[in-house]
């Protein structure tokens, strides 16, 4: 067969277009665009032939302003070929060799349910083999752009079928050499950058990646409680070596550099630390920042929105953002080391700053809930891939299914904890970082942090509900028998939920009323009045027909106030849908409305709420008061007030809740609940939820608490004293007081000094010290009688006691207590924890031979 020269091809492929216009001139008129005819049949014909479903998403891609995660399928070879694309939008696809699995997805964690999936068949599905790969992932450039074919082949062809623009594309072989693929990326100077082999996710036997949790009837629940075992194990973690180790040592470094550029005058950009997220991690951030910024005034730290940073860096035309003191020329962020918080990990606005900070700083973190997430991904991808190099701070919660966030709040609460202390003693470790930093905190108090921090494991047990059983490795399990803290919250929450219910029920009953009396003919009155022998053409019946019309009016009215008043609440609220105002600093109230919203986000108009929240201690009343009615249920949380630190923003919690609750209504108000450590009850509250301390005593807490305690004795004496007065015979007790006041002249001294003056000491350096981490005094202070307390001893009205006195006393008592524990333990020679006949004659024999 010859080969036709480019002359001859040229005179037949005009002849080929001038035939098929002469066909499509029977169709299409040549008035209209003649010229362009010869063009639409060229390209028709190169349609035909090239446009496959790879060559389709790519021009789709090429030609489409804005962000897809896509998956492009067709009827003519859905038998075959499948096709993603991502820019802009994440996309994921994991190859389940063993399982004959392909899973796909938006989210990195969704592929991952491959794991928890057990194949009936999967034995057969490649019984030849004796080996089948490990499942991995591979998740598509978004942020440059990807498409990425998937050929299974039909019949006997194993080979791609691919049009000829694609050919060039390479093809690697997955799921063990059955299936076939082809990677397309939009940005040229990455196209060749790296093999498909090298950018899969090894997912399966694999550490740092967590498989879903198994399915529960109730996740909410289920992630209360394991709050403590999620709290307990980041503790561990920290403190031994783990990813979490490796990237506080980074961080160290960065933080160390930072410091000496500050120190050499070399320190280029405004803000030394930036925290970025959204919603409840940034107000988990703003928390964080806040500390740090008191710890170390000096410095400048900052934390903003995913968003704001977004908009105005992110953007062709900056976004300004009113009403915020941020802009381009205030935000100099070059250099500074910054955190990002996201749980998931792929949150939009946190996923995309971690792209465009990197052009801003090297120095970038991520606090997230797992190894694997896509804010991870990317910051593997600045640095080099292994542990040495991390960046990732893991809560290794992975994830939860759960909407309302519970256990994630706490996980990377507790971590953020961690990351502030390891902060904190890298500056304070080195004089020179602690005076350019201006440093406030102190090892004392990260030791007293510290302490609290892991003491605050049991008391986060005793809320939801969990203990420990293991000392040395710590599990929790279910409490056979609730904690008397989870009892109180569960006894407030039961009455609240018949609050929110009541309305549900109501029309139930009326309903069932409604019914069954419209399907009889027999209405309430009407029934009686016929029973009563009351004739239907009486005049008089048409009197328990209005009545019965009324009930039919008021009925759900009053099936609420039989409710009301069968379960013992409060009959003068208002018949609506109830609001519930939650009150304390601002991330906890921010995040215990989220919960709570998402909470009743799905639920019918009739079992709804309205959730409100701020700070008591600033904005609460002023934003809320308004919207006091009878009825509005508010829960506020105390600061514990028995510290001298927190006194006085306990005493503004209580007022704005006494304020609140003191608007009145036909004699009801709000309904409010206190929860928090001060045994003391707000006259005007509904009910106090008193929370268990584990935590020793302050200083300050003892010296009070002493003082309490020594009034209550005396207190007591004299009350035993009237009490005996008042029964024995007056002659009698005169006869035995002359007696005693002769044969002991001081202790009737002293019994007469308390009786004329229970209050006063004449001996303040004999008030001793109790080492006990539990407190002695029965009865508590309001947050106005701890102010005036702490203030007295301020002045040295009630104690003339000065702290080295204490301690010294402190330590004295400690001593003794310490020596007597040695000579007992040398004593006990059997180690049984008692002293017998035998052991005590031995060492008796050795001090005195």
């Amino acid at each position: 067969e010859t080969i036709p020269d480019d002359d001859s091809a040229d005179e037949s492929s005009h002849v080929g277009v001038s035939a098929a216009v002469a066909v499509l001139s029977r169709h299409v008129s040549f008035n209209v665009e003649t010229a362009n005819i010869p063009s639409l049949v060229k390209e028709t014909i190169d349609a035909f032939f090239d446009n496959d479903l790879l060559h389709t998403t790519r021009l789709l891609l090429e030609n489409a302003k804005g962000s897809f995660g896509l998956m492009v399928s067709s009827t003519i070879d859905a038998h075959r070929q499948v096709c993603f694309a991502a820019r802009g939008q994440t996309m994921s696809v994991a190859f389940y060799p063993r399982k004959g699995l392909v899973c796909y997805g938006s989210e990195q964690a969704a592929v991952k349910a491959g794991l928890n999936f057990n194949d009936p068949g999967q034995e057969s599905i490649h019984e030849d083999r004796k080996e089948c790969e490990d499942a991995v992932r591979l998740d598509l450039d978004d942020l440059g752009g990807e498409i990425c074919l998937l050929d299974w082949g039909y019949a006997d062809m194993a080979e791609p079928s691919i049009s000829p623009p694609n050919r060039h594309l390479s093809v690697s072989k997955l799921m063990n050499d059955s299936l076939s693929v082809v990677s397309f990326r939009e940005c040229a100077a990455i196209k060749h950058k790296s093999q498909l082999r090298q950018r899969l996710t090894l997912i399966e036997r694999n550490e740092y990646i967590k498989p879903l949790l198994d399915d529960s009837d109730d996740p909410v629940l289920s992630d209360i409680r394991s709050i403590p075992r999620v709290c307990s194990k980041i503790q561990q973690d920290w403190h031994g070596v783990g990813l979490n180790r490796c990237t506080a040592w980074n961080l160290a470094n960065c933080l160390r550099d930072r410091m000496r550029a500050q120190l050499d005058g070399k320190k280029s950009g405004q803000v030394d630390i930036l925290v970025t997220g959204c919603e409840v991690s940034l107000w988990l951030g703003e928390q964080f920042v806040s500390d740090l910024q008191q710890s170390f005034p000096k410095l400048v730290i900052k934390s903003e929105s995913s968003n704001k940073l977004l908009g105005l860096f992110g953007q062709e035309f900056a976004m300004p953002c009113t009403g915020f003191p941020i802009s381009q020329r205030v935000m100099d962020i070059k250099d500074a080391i910054i955190i990002i918080i996201s749980h998931s990990g792929g949150t939009f606005g946190p996923l995309a700053c971690s792209n465009l900070l990197q052009s801003f700083s090297s120095s970038i973190f991520v606090v997230t809930s797992e190894w694997d997430t896509q804010i991870g991904k990317q910051l593997r991808s600045m640095y080099s891939d292994d542990l040495l190099s991390s960046r990732i701070f893991s809560t290794n919660v992975g994830v939860r299914p759960a909407e309302p966030s519970s256990v994630s709040v706490v996980a990377t609460h507790q971590l953020l904890t961690n990351i502030f202390e390891h902060i904190c003693i890298t500056i304070i470790s080195e004089p020179q970082f602690r005076h350019a930093s201006g440093a406030i905190i102190t090892e004392r108090d990260l030791q007293t942090l510290e302490r609290c921090n892991r003491d605050n494991l049991r008391a986060l047990g005793e809320i939801v509900g969990v203990r420990s059983t293991v000392r040395v490795r710590v599990s929790y399990q279910v409490h056979e028998k609730p904690s008397a803290t989870e009892m109180d919250l569960r006894a407030a929450g039961d009455v609240w939920s018949e609050h929110i219910l009541e309305g549900v029920k109501a029309y139930i009953i009326t309903i069932a009323y409604i019914i069954g009396t419209v399907t009889s003919g027999y209405p309430l009155f009407q029934a009686i009045s016929i029973a009563a022998g009351l004739s239907r053409s009486h005049s008089v019946f048409y009197l328990p027909r209005f009545l019965d019309s009324l009930l039919y009016i008021f009925m759900p009215h009053i099936c609420i106030l039989v409710l009301r008043m069968i379960q013992g609440r409060n009959l003068m609220h208002r018949f609506s849908n109830r609001t519930v105002v939650i009150g304390d600093c601002p991330w906890v109230a921010q995040a215990a409305e989220a919960f709570l919203g998402k909470l009743f986000a799905c639920s019918y108009g009739l079992a709804s709420v309205n959730v409100l929240s701020g700070n008591p201690a600033d904005h609460l009343l002023h934003r809320h008061t308004h919207r006091i009615v009878r009825g509005t249920l508010l829960c506020c949380g105390r600061p514990d007030g028995r510290l001298p630190a927190l006194s006085s923003l306990e005493a503004s919690a209580c007022l704005s809740v006494n304020q609140a609750s003191s608007i009145q209504s036909l004699g009801a108000t709000c309904e409010s609940i206190t929860i928090g450590h001060n045994k003391s009850k707000l006259p005007l509250s509904q009910k106090a939820i008193f929370l268990k301390s584990y935590r020793p005593l302050f200083l300050s807490e003892q010296v009070l608490d002493n003082i309490d305690a020594q009034d209550e004795l005396i207190k007591q004496r004299k009350e035993d004293l009237m009490r005996e007065l008042k029964r024995g015979d007056e002659t009698r007790h005169r006869a035995r007081r002359r007696k005693i006041a002769i044969q002991n002249p001081a202790a009737y001294k002293t019994k007469t000094r308390a009786l004329s003056s229970m209050s006063h000491f004449s001996d303040t350096n004999n008030i001793s010290v109790s080492l006990s981490r539990s407190r002695q005094a029965k009865t508590s202070r309001t947050s106005a009688g701890l102010i005036g307390a702490y203030q007295n001893l301020e002045n040295g009205n009630r104690v003339d006691l000065t702290i080295s006195k204490i301690v010294d006393r402190m330590i004295k008592e400690r001593q003794g207590i310490e020596h007597a524990r040695r000579v007992f333990n040398e004593m006990d020679s059997d180690g049984d924890g008692r002293i017998g006949l035998e052991e005590f004659a031995n060492a008796y024999q050795k001090v005195d031979p």
